[in-house]
């Protein structure tokens, strides 16, 4: 693989921000193979996989300790690893428009300077923790652009989440630049269950969703909840859960579980 850092002006986000990016590249066993250099032909365009961090994460998170680029190169898919801070993916109430930045300009700026597809059928997203509900909550925002979104240990029952809040002062004031109004968030969209029938109402088909939990994670629960509600309301999930605790030994099998189910080409040849 071919890993690059971008550090770039975002217009959304009004500031500089950071990517990561894995690009397939040859395997040594191709070298002297017939046609196994043909990774940058003309015309060649990579499925994509937008991969998100968890809370205090940042864009290096994935690489530093998962195999991702392993597991990616093993599968021809390009990697995009953005920044997100501790937004939530939101566009914040007082802070940075993630939602907007990473549903609209990333997928453009992407599509501009690598060899990708920007069809529906070649592009996924996935995430560990905040991450996770950010994948999802990305999916169901526009959900032309996914064939398919995986939340890994995901922050996805925001009712249960936000109730605790409150318990923390110490991040008060971070939950209030997110979600604004925290007693009013779960009524909005930042509730998955709130934004999946919104779209249902609309005719937009929902990508289908998988989600996985350790059976030890502190979101556990949570997690058993947001099946019972997605399952309730009709959307194509697959849930699974392993032995484990809310840390990267279990996002690191996750993941590799996750490309698995998605619909992934493989050769793009």
């Amino acid at each position: 693989m071919a890993e690059l850092h971008m550090n770039f002006f975002s217009p959304t986000l009004y500031t500089n921000t950071d990517l990561k990016i894995i690009l397939p590249t040859p395997n040594s066993y191709e070298y002297d193979e017939p046609g196994g250099m043909d990774y940058f032909k003309p015309g060649i365009q990579y499925q994509v996989l937008y991969l998100l961090h968890g809370l205090a994460g940042d864009y290096t998170h994935w690489t530093r300790y998962s195999s991702i680029e392993r597991y990616a190169q093993d599968r021809r898919l390009l990697v995009v690893m953005p920044s997100a801070g501790n937004s939530f993916y939101q566009d914040m109430a007082l802070g940075g428009a993630y939602l907007t930045y990473l549903t609209e300009e990333l997928p453009r700026f992407i599509q501009t300077m690598f060899p990708v597809s920007g069809k529906r059928e070649d592009t996924f997203i996935a995430g560990l923790s905040m991450g996770g509900y950010g994948a999802v909550k990305c999916a169901f925002h526009a959900p032309e652009q996914y064939a398919a979104c995986a939340s890994l240990s995901g922050a996805l029952d925001v009712p249960s989440l936000l109730t605790g809040l409150g318990a923390d002062p110490g991040k008060a004031k971070l939950w209030q630049a997110v979600f604004g109004d925290v007693s009013k968030a779960a009524e909005g969209e930042a509730n998955l269950y709130v934004l999946a029938q919104k779209r249902q109402q609309e005719g937009r088909p929902l990508p289908p969703v998988f989600q996985t939990i350790g059976t030890e994670d502190y979101l556990y629960e949570n997690n058993r909840r947001a099946r019972e509600e997605l399952t309730r309301l009709g959307i194509e999930l697959t849930y699974t859960e392993h032995p484990g605790i809310h840390f990267w030994t279990f996002w690191d099998q996750a993941i590799q579980e996750a490309l698995d189910w998605m619909p992934l080409k493989r050769d793009v040849f």
